[in-house]
């Protein structure tokens, strides 16, 4: 029993050294939640190796669950950035159009409440012609643009938590 435990906290440290920063333990996620309260090396190297072999920290991270908060203002970018990268050709019709499943998405993820789903689709459709001002525009630009074109709006300034 103790070769196990040894093995798992060497297996925890060299999965996640990086986790321990600033003498925080690994963060969140099921290993955090079991060995709460817990310090020292070993409950912390368990902790870190349940979280890297049962995957369920970055799930927790998205969801919000185990510990774990979803408003991290650089997760959120990330997020909204690789959304519209993946879905742009897709948000340019549908802004054009004023309406799709691709904006009410990028509405909450933008965290705007569904009853401000149908602001945002006419806003993202009255100001299509300067988020897509050129042919080629990046991801990025299309989400600080329509992040600034949300500012000018109260209804969504005020209701939108992602947007700064």
């Amino acid at each position: 029993m103790k070769r196990v435990l040894v093995m798992l906290g060497l297996i925890g440290l060299a999965l996640g050294t990086t986790a321990f920063a600033a003498n925080e333990g690994p963060g969140c996620g099921l290993g955090s939640q079991l060995f709460k309260g817990q310090s020292g090396l070993v409950p912390m190297s368990l902790a870190a190796t349940t979280n890297a072999t049962s995957w369920n920290q970055t799930f927790g991270m998205t969801s919000g669950t185990s510990g774990c908060k979803t408003d991290s203002v650089i997760l959120n970018e990330k997020e909204q950035e690789a959304f519209v990268a993946t879905t742009l050709s897709v948000l340019n019709q549908e802004m054009a159009q004023g309406q799709g499943q691709h904006i009410t998405a990028l509405a909450s993820l933008l965290g705007c409440p569904a009853t401000v789903h149908g602001d945002f689709a006419r806003m993202s459709q009255d100001s299509y012609g300067t988020v897509f001002a050129q042919s080629d525009v990046q991801a990025s630009v299309v989400l600080a643009s329509l992040k600034d074109e949300m500012g000018r709006r109260p209804a969504l300034a005020s209701s939108c938590s992602r947007i700064s």
